[in-house]
């Protein structure tokens, strides 16, 4: 069987590399940081599977398929250190994906998937699967996440968080009462929420706008806002004609 790794961290690759080398039927083709070198490499390699990356600069592991002729598709092993990807990388119907930091276990279990299903037919039809789903019109914003509990993968819906806190790398989602953490930057969750749901009021903080109950004004436009769930958060300057928008249009 042959393999390709992509990732655009390096440590990350060396991990793949060690742990692939424990199996004598696995040959190493090659490996690459970015999307664009994952294209070219699938098309010259023609690699059964490959370790795909999902979070990378430029061209994104999703990217990298739509790229590749159905054809020429590999076998697919997705690898992500984000828990909202990993739902979305199992409805691929990819042969399986691997959520960092990643256990021997897990990683032998993906290994034995792989070789039962490499034969072409097999192939062709998952290959067939993950463009129809390439082909399909995402969310336009997120109704759910993933996150990561233990050994536990959980659901968290987006209509029931109330706000969310920066945590370094990480962001926090707080849920009647409880957090859940998730390695995600506030910038690119920003993105995938519903600006018409979620505000961000500071850079380290989004709110959402139905759970606002009080709001008080400090000086040069900022606020102290009182949520649902008693807790107490401030805008900042920033962001503050998002805060003044939403309370002109009549907190809609």
């Amino acid at each position: 069987m042959r393999v390709l790794i992509v990732d655009d961290e390096p440590p990350a690759r060396r991990g793949v590399v060690l742990r692939l080398r424990k199996f004598r039927d696995v040959e190493i083709a090659g490996e690459c940081g970015d999307g664009a070198s994952a294209v070219k490499k699938i098309l010259q390699l023609a690699p059964d599977v490959v370790f795909l990356d999902i979070q990378m600069p430029g061209m994104d592991g999703f990217e990298v398929l739509r790229a590749v002729p159905p054809e020429q598709l590999p076998g697919v092993i997705f690898l992500t250190a984000f828990e909202q990807h990993a739902l979305r990388a199992f409805e691929f119907h990819a042969l399986d994906y691997l959520l960092k930091p990643v256990s021997d276990e897990r990683f032998e279990a993906a290994i034995g998937r792989a070789r039962k299903l490499m034969d072409r037919r097999t192939r062709m039809a998952m290959a067939e699967r993950v463009l129809q789903m390439l082909g399909q019109t995402p969310e336009k914003y997120a109704s759910r996440f993933t996150v990561q509990t233990g050994a536990r993968i959980q659901i968290v819906q987006a209509e029931d968080v109330g706000w969310i806190a920066a945590a370094g790398d990480y962001v926090e989602l707080h849920v009647a009462g409880r957090s859940y953490l998730m390695r995600e930057t506030m910038a690119s969750l920003e993105q995938r929420l519903d600006p018409a749901k979620f505000l961000r009021i500071h850079r380290s903080r989004i709110v959402q706008s139905q759970c606002i109950v009080e709001l008080k004004s400090i000086e040069n436009r900022e606020f102290a806002l009182k949520l649902i769930d008693g807790s107490q958060h401030r805008s900042s300057r920033t962001y503050a004609d998002r805060l003044e928008h939403w309370l002109s249009s009549g907190g809609t």
